[in-house]
């Protein structure tokens, strides 16, 4: 056991809380029982307790996301056409600037391919500024130049430190993959049972000392071995990102998207390759908005009349706000009535441009909804971009801001939350859903909550098609159900406290009321 206690607590944390060996059943979130104390947003209900209206009509929602795979078994037939473009023929025939856009655009992709690994903002910041004012001290600087100066030098105290993190605990986790991996060559397979883990005679020492760490690992987390490899694999590619290309200075994939970067009125750059190099994420997304319904293969979507609109915006490391920004109005202006923004991040470029851009949404009466984020804080305090309030102090009205829900209610441990700046909590531990390549996997997030309630928008606005984005948000924000009693805050020290202090609902959401009190507005 003495190797695996090298390890650190966060990533210790991460393994053992991160999944549960028994799972949930894989619907939970569209269930409601407190009885059983299934807290999902009853849509199961919802569905047989309002009939489809007559007028009911399929509604466009936009996943702005790293890339989602359009070909999934159980994603296809509700991917969003544009019918003005005929494919794979080089030509822009619907005018809107966009070759072949035939699903979507992706605006992180050129010529010769596409960003799949960006820098944090905090990176393409501190760049800036090191080329700005490099070794320079503080008596050197201008007094016009001092508060950029001060924040260079905050900024590059909190990026050395990230990074001297990130690189001890990717020692750490290089290690354990190390010795894990001997083991799987041993083997010759990495989905063996812990039956067969402790059944194995290992020859080399690597391996011997992988099986002692990996059946003590599993016996504490309660995982199986495949499960415990996958969350080593999945934590080991975060840190190689971070270390890498993150947090990298001498990175910068820019040249790629072949655009004029600082240009933030530009707006004809990108390809038409929406799934992009890694589609996990996006698709995960997608699916839980609008998985074919009952079609008998994989899972259900919770919105039946959807068609998912793909804009790729997201790399593995921050979004930038250019690409932010163009990819909402591209959303707006093909039609997209929902906007689904699964990212954030704790710091800007330009935020102004991405403003602009949910101004003009909601301008067009399109609903925008975001993820809060997943680092257990208080976004009344921390920063996570983009968010509802304009530079001029005033809020877009179209905007829901969701954090993540457990099956008892509890809201996830590593949801941010804040009284005034997070509108809802829905599910999102552990929710079983489609990812690329015709597969299914368990994942967690903030980045699942929001999806969630981006069908339930889009469920109320193709039932009710003359409700205003205004109104469906209401709608969903005054139907949740408001948990009684005191629940573990998000984060390490898990606190108790109530939901009127983490989000301005006070509530989780819940389809079947939503659709209720949708049909009552006249």
């Amino acid at each position: 056991m003495h190797y695996f206690k090298k390890l650190s607590f966060a990533f210790l944390l991460l393994i053992v809380v991160s999944v549960s060996a028994q799972h949930p059943r894989k619907d939970w979130y569209m269930l409601y029982s407190m009885k059983d104390t299934v807290m999902g947003i009853d849509l199961v209900n919802a569905l047989n307790n309002t009939p489809q209206p007559a007028n009911a009509k399929p509604v466009i929602v936009a996943v702005i996301d790293g890339g989602t795979d359009f070909m999934h078994e159980d994603l296809s037939a509700n991917i969003w056409v544009n019918k003005n473009e005929i494919p794979d023929n080089g030509v822009d025939d619907d005018h809107n600037g966009y070759v072949d856009d035939i699903h979507g655009w992706d605006f992180i992709g050129g010529n010769d391919g596409n960003v799949h690994y960006d820098n944090l903002e905090l990176t393409r910041l501190l760049r800036i500024y090191k080329a700005k004012f490099g070794t320079k001290t503080s008596k050197e600087i201008p007094k016009s130049e001092r508060n950029d100066f001060q924040k260079y030098k905050k900024l590059e105290a909190i990026h050395a430190q990230k990074l001297a993190n990130d690189k001890s605990e990717f020692k750490n986790i290089s290690d354990f993959k190390k010795i894990t991996d001997a083991v799987i060559n041993e083997i010759g397979k990495n989905d063996f049972t812990m039956k067969e883990l402790m059944e194995f005679s290992p020859n080399k020492n690597e391996a011997k000392l992988g099986k002692y760490n990996l059946i003590s690992a599993c016996e504490s987390s309660g995982l199986t071995p495949k499960e415990f490899l996958k969350y080593i694999k999945d934590y080991y590619e975060q840190l190689n990102a971070s270390v890498n290309y993150q947090l990298n200075l001498d990175y910068d994939p820019r040249e790629i998207v072949e655009d004029n970067y600082l240009d933030a009125t530009e707006k004809r750059y990108g390809n038409n390759d929406v799934k992009g190099p890694d589609a996990l994420h996006g698709t995960h997304v997608a699916g839980i908005i609008g998985a074919v319904r009952n079609n008998g293969i994989g899972v259900n979507g919770i919105a039946p009349l959807v068609q998912i609109m793909i804009v790729r915006a997201v790399p593995s490391g921050d979004e930038r706000d250019k690409d932010v920004a163009n990819a909402i109005r591209y959303a707006v202006d093909n039609g997209a009535k929902v906007i689904n923004m699964s990212f954030g991040k704790s710091y800007t470029f330009n935020k102004k441009v991405v403003d602009d851009a949910v101004k003009y949404a909601e301008s067009k009466d399109v609903l925008i909804v975001h993820a809060a984020g997943n680092d257990a804080q208080n976004t009344d305090k921390e920063n996570n971009f983009p968010t509802p309030r304009y530079e001029n102090g005033t809020y877009c009205s179209t905007w829901i801001e969701v954090g993540a829900s457990s099956m008892d209610q509890t809201p996830s441990s590593f949801s941010n939350y804040g009284k005034t700046t997070v509108n809802v909590f829905a599910p999102g531990s552990e929710i079983y859903n489609t990812i690329a390549d015709d597969k299914y996997e368990w994942e967690q997030g903030t980045s699942m909550a929001s999806p969630v309630v981006t069908g339930v928008a889009a469920l109320i606005r193709s039932y009710y098609p003359n409700l205003t984005a205004v109104q469906v948000k209401s709608v969903i924000e005054k139907t949740v159900v408001k948990p009684v009693g005191k629940f573990k805050k998000p984060g390490k020290k898990r606190k108790k406290t109530k939901y009127k202090k983490l989000c301005t609902s006070h509530g989780i959401v819940n389809v079947n009321e939503a659709l209720k009190a949708a049909a009552l507005i006249k």
